[in-house]
């Protein structure tokens, strides 16, 4: 067999075993997160109940019955058809697989599966306020997917990726950096999006990015990162790898959830969990300890 082609048919195995050294979680926790609850999901779609379960956009408000409550919380785990099942699946697993090489050099474990039980049981509800309150639908028209529990795990990327950069420079680069990517990202998501995020116009994204210049230069204010190159340098190659795909696959999560989707897609819904999926590791894990240490 030529060696090139060898070498291709090798790289989804290479692949798993830079993933296995590069992650720290326990098994118990990749087989519930990784197997666990994508057998949910399916069994859910397998059930027939995708309809039973659905969230209806046309209620008057997030709790205007037990059903409605109840429905805001189950419909991100069912589907309708086997495509947006298998949609979701697909990138779970490849947000999951750039997510927990950069928890490991964090040292994130427990600040990710405390953000990961928000998202699954606390988002939903955030997911389905925003989609009613924005949202102009027919009274019968329902929302059902993983999408936005997905959108979450891809708000967290940009903040443990720079917990990582900080760990990984001795400090030098501050995880409060996480604001500038997620700002500009928000910045395309109303500049580029077709869909009805972009309705207030590029006025919008064009003060997202305003916005991530600004707190871009803040933070180089508030904390110079110096020596840079001679810290990243010292790198190992797996590390690197860390660091890139990760950027990738958050690049390509944005374009993915918000650029590139179908008239029928509930961006507002994806965006909900986008925002809440940052928010909540930047203010808990980020901001509160660091303002904690400078009242100390």
């Amino acid at each position: 067999m030529d060696t090139r082609l060898r070498e291709i048919l090798l790289v989804p195995l290479t692949a798993v075993r830079w993933w296995r050294r590069m992650t720290t979680a326990p098994a118990a926790e990749r087989w519930l997160v990784l197997v666990g609850l994508p057998v949910v999901l399916t069994l859910s779609w397998l059930s027939g109940l995708g309809g039973s379960l659905a969230f209806r956009l046309g209620a008057e408000s997030l709790w205007a019955s037990e059903r409605t409550v109840v429905t805001a919380f189950t419909a991100n785990y069912a589907h309708l058809h086997g495509r947006h099942l298998f949609d979701n699946l697909l990138n779970f697993w490849v947000t999951l697989f750039a997510i927990y090489p950069l928890v490991a050099i964090a040292g994130w474990g427990s600040q990710f599966r405390r953000s990961l039980l928000v998202y699954l049981f606390a988002v939903p509800f955030v997911i389905a306020g925003v989609s009613l309150a924005v949202l102009e639908t027919n009274p019968w028209q329902v929302a059902v997917g993983f999408s936005g529990i997905v959108a979450a795990l891809l708000g967290f990327l940009p903040v443990v990726g720079a917990t990582a950069a900080c760990a990984e420079t001795d400090g030098a680069v501050s995880p409060a950096w996480a604001i500038v990517p997620f700002f500009a990202s928000l910045g395309l998501v109303f500049s580029g999006s077709s869909t009805a995020t972009a309705s207030p116009g590029g006025l919008v994204g064009a003060g997202w990015l305003t916005g991530a210049v600004v707190a871009g230069g803040l933070c180089w204010w508030a904390d110079r990162p110096l020596h840079l190159r001679p810290r990243f340098s010292r790198l190992s190659d797996d590390h690197r790898l860390a660091f890139l795909i990760g950027m990738t696959v958050f690049v390509f999560g944005v374009f993915g959830a918000f650029v590139f989707v179908g008239s029928t897609t509930n961006v507002w819904g994806h965006l909900a969990g986008y925002v809440a999926g940052f928010v909540f590791p930047y203010c808990v894990f980020v901001v509160f300890p660091a303002l904690a240490t400078r009242l100390r």
